[in-house]
């Protein structure tokens, strides 16, 4: 979803809709119009990565200016960061584009989020939350980690605990955001239906429109 219809439309991780219904698959939606001429990819340095996981509620501000405290001027654990967050996300998309396809996901794939994940956890800590337990990250010192294990705990569950028949890819054009469709009917066909599903109805009215007037003349 690009969000408007301008032709130039700078990446905003920090302002991305939020509306996939499950952290791993919003975190896939960072890069829209993938294989088109309207490819646009919102995480491109690593302070568009940390800039989103706030956006997202994975960390918060003070979190985001330890990072950009940390690692100023250090391009490598930078360029660390924001390649395997690109790398999560490409694995993730391509589980779920499979799972949508009505295929099984190789077992590549499959192994590469599994050890993506035992990773994470690794460095995460059983914290009690809301009555419960919930596995959590200290950002001061596995920054990395503390990003993208949410993530990788939400691609799991998805693929364990949902339905998933409701992993769907938005129908606009140049989109290919995915969601997972909550609808008590399985209806749900765009990621945003005042985005997406508006404009569709505006070329699907201009259509009939031309092919009313090709009729008449």
């Amino acid at each position: 979803m690009q969000g408007n219809d301008s032709t130039h439309v700078e990446r905003r991780p920090g302002s991305l809709s939020l509306v996939a219904g499950k952290l791993a698959l919003d975190f896939t939606n960072t890069e829209s119009g993938r294989g088109s001429a309207k490819h646009l990819d919102h995480l491109q340095t690593a302070d568009d990565l940390v800039a989103w996981a706030v956006h997202a509620e994975i960390i918060s501000e003070r979190d985001a200016s330890l990072f950009q405290h940390k690692f100023k001027g250090q391009s490598k654990p930078a360029h660390w960061l924001i390649g395997r967050g690109k790398s999560l996300r490409e694995i993730i998309y391509r589980v779920n584009s499979c799972i949508i396809a009505g295929q099984q996901p190789n077992d590549k794939l499959m192994r590469s989020l599994t050890a993506a994940h035992t990773e994470m956890l690794a460095a995460a800590t059983l914290t009690s939350h809301e009555g419960n337990y919930a596995w959590a990250w200290n950002p001061r010192t596995e920054l990395t980690a503390a990003i993208l294990g949410p993530i990788t705990v939400s691609a799991m569950a998805l693929l364990v605990h949902a339905d998933l028949s409701r992993i769907k890819r938005c129908r606009g054009s140049h989109c290919g955001w995915l969601f997972f469709d909550s609808t008590k009917n399985k209806s749900r066909q765009w990621c945003d239906m005042s985005v997406c599903g508006n404009r569709a109805k505006a070329s699907a009215l201009r259509a009939r429109s031309r092919h009313e007037n090709q009729v008449l003349y």
